[in-house]
């Protein structure tokens, strides 16, 4: 895991590099470099993970110093690519797996992304064409920013520092902030900051003599297997093994994230099978307790595996420390209020050790949320209209506010094809803005870029599949990656290699929702190999009591921040609005409702973050953000 930047154009240099490259220092602390040539700048931070020597150290170059790439990631499947490569000729001077790269875009181009599984962000330099070429993994799971203007191109893996790069001013871009009013995301391309892009997951870019072109190498695929449960489940527990083992490649101790929940209590039982020490597991917990508390099933599973575990206590008094480091560290708002639980066991584990595992993507992969539910008995009532009176039998009480939500939306006709929660709906965001504000984005429709990237796909069960995919777990990864390697600590997600993502793919829903349970196949794979009470747990997913805090202990902190007259928030709301959000959810009645609440502690939450990036990024880059 690393921090790369550059420039290509006229105003590349050493001194640019090096300004840039100190703005990502906390992703390698290991070692920072750059390299310059005629109209182009290289950088690179890095924190050491495989082959710890000076060899590792970047920017690389080819056997003819014609060529340097700067990359950020893991290649898990570097081994078998360097056997191919070396017996075409290829002399490696590392053991880096991102020296592979290097190699293989000698040999094959821009074709190559699609022979890799990892995680990566990198751009290469081609000195004999004179050409720039940017690539991302297949689901986002490392950045790469990018912004253009008539001096070039910059590129680098936090947007913190394409703000020190050679460029105009600095604005808010509309569409990117009528999204995450919207969805509390941004989608794609777009990011909350004008001319500022992101390379978009499974794309490449090339960019030579000052013309851009991006292509896609990878698009999700449904391949139905026909297998059965059982088979489904043998496959489940054989692949996801096998990914475990590959995202342990490693030269620095590699350890585990662990809640009560099914995706990080399998990756830590594969992981501690496959190792020669105990595992270290971390588990977030706060002193609220009761369904805030996860450290029963965690202790029973690090218990199980013998890991060496650590329970990190989180206080809401870390909330008020912490918040504009976290928002800061994110480079613009995304995503949700788990983001801050999340840093703050991060900053734990840095303490000890360099690289985590996590659960991400099971829920989006083996159908964890209770919206596939919906898909399924939605599509099942097409057939049999009658089936609906069977629905009380079959969803349990949990998940019937979830289904009730979206049931309403699309009742009313209101984004059902996205099935996304909506923090801010059209006239909220056209009531809370300042009346100049509003008019300009009344012509914005936020779910139009999310359309796009879904494409014309009509099986409901596959385009909830894609939304989860293409629009929510790119966000969620957007976010890890800042928040680990805020604290120089690499996270790696083994539920999303290559291998166990196109296994989960050929699944039939109704194989993923076997008798009706969530997340069916690997439940029942890991019976009798996790320990039962787990079993006995509702799903939680991390939860952070903020509403208690923002009621509670944190009411002035929430009030002061959002309501008093220098609030960073006047420049783009209305005062008046911001006074009723704030009193409606003090003393609304869906405080007394926890599923009923979460929508609202989300739009606190949306208003608390835009506050703190507008002030964070004044205070410390000196970047006013206008529109």
């Amino acid at each position: 895991m690393c921090g790369i930047c550059g420039i290509v154009g006229q105003k590349a240099s050493v001194e640019r590099a090096e300004e840039m490259i100190g703005f990502l220092k906390h992703r390698g602390p290991d070692h920072r470099e750059t390299w310059i040539a005629p109209g182009v700048a290289l950088g690179h931070a890095r924190l050491a993970i495989v082959d710890l020597t000076t060899a590792g150290n970047q920017p690389m170059s080819n056997e003819d110093g014609t060529m340097r790439i700067v990359a950020n990631g893991e290649i898990y499947n570097s081994n078998e690519l360097r056997k191919y490569l070396e017996g075409k000729g290829h002399v490696f001077r590392s053991r880096s797996d991102n020296e592979v790269l290097l190699h293989l875009y000698e040999e094959e181009n821009e074709g190559f992304l699609a022979r890799l599984n990892g995680m990566f962000a990198f751009a290469i330099w081609d000195g004999r064409k004179r050409l720039l070429m940017l690539g991302r993994d297949r689901l986002g799971i490392k950045p790469l920013y990018y912004c253009e203007g008539d001096a070039g191109i910059s590129f680098a893996s936090e947007i913190k520092a394409l703000l020190a790069a050679p460029r105009g001013g600095h604005g808010i871009d509309l569409e990117g902030l009528a999204q995450y009013l919207t969805f509390e995301n941004t989608f794609g391309a777009r990011t909350l900051h004008r001319d500022i892009s992101l390379l978009e997951p499974g794309h490449g870019m090339i960019w030579q003599e000052g013309r851009k072109r991006i292509f896609r190498y990878w698009s999700p695929e449904f391949r139905e297997s026909g297998s059965d449960f059982t088979e489904c489940c043998e496959q489940y527990r054989a692949v996801a093994d096998r990914s475990v083992q590959r995202h342990l490649m490693s030269d620095v101790e590699v350890a585990s994230y662990l809640s009560s929940g099914f995706d990080s209590t399998a990756v830590a039982h594969f992981a501690a099978k496959h190792m020669d020490r105990p595992l270290s597991t971390f588990t977030g917990a706060f002193n609220e307790g009761g369904w805030f508390d996860e450290t029963e099933g965690a202790r029973a599973v690090a218990e199980s595996i013998g890991a060496n575990h650590t329970e990190v206590r989180i206080g809401c008094e870390d909330l008020e420390k912490h918040f504009d480091n976290l928002i800061y560290s994110m480079d613009e708002p995304r995503m949700g209020i788990g983001a801050f639980s999340q840093y703050m066991v991060a900053q734990k584990v840095a303490g000890k050790c360099k690289v985590i595992l996590t659960g991400h993507g099971g829920d989006e992969l083996f159908a964890g949320y209770p919206v596939f539910k919906l898909v399924y008995l939605l599509r099942e009532a097409a057939q049999s209209p009658l089936s609906v009176l069977t629905w009380p039998a079959r969803v349990r009480a949990s998940e019937w506010p979830h289904l009730a939500y979206f049931l309403g939306r699309r009742a009313m006709g209101r984004g059902a094809s996205l099935y996304l929660p909506v923090i801010m709906n059209d006239g909220a965001r056209q009531d809370c803005l300042l009346p100049e504000v509003s008019r300009v984005m009344a012509a914005i429709e936020p779910a139009d870029g999310a359309r796009k990237i879904l494409g014309e796909e009509k099986d409901p069960y596959r385009r909830l599949t894609l939304t989860y995919l293409l629009l929510y777990l790119p966000g969620l990864f957007v976010v890890e990656d800042k928040i680990s390697m805020a604290h120089s600590l690499e996270s790696r997600v083994p539920l999303c290699d290559n291998e166990l993502v196109e296994l989960a793919l050929s699944w039939p829903l109704s194989q993923k929702l076997h008798h009706g349970s969530l997340k069916a196949i690997p439940k029942e794979a890991m019976r009798g190999i996790l320990p039962d009470v787990l079993w006995q747990m509702p799903k939680r997913g991390f939860p952070t009591p903020l509403s208690k805090w923002l009621r509670g202990p944190l009411r002035a902190w929430m009030t002061e921040r959002l309501l008093a007259p220098g609030s960073a928030l006047n420049g783009l709301f209305r005062p008046e609005y911001l006074r009723i959000v704030v009193r409606q959810y003090l003393e609304g009645w869906q405080r007394r409702s926890r599923p009923l609440d979460e929508i609202p502690t989300h739009r606190i939450w949306v208003l608390l973050s835009l506050e703190a990036w507008l002030r964070v990024f004044a205070r410390r880059q000196g970047v006013n953000l206008e529109l």
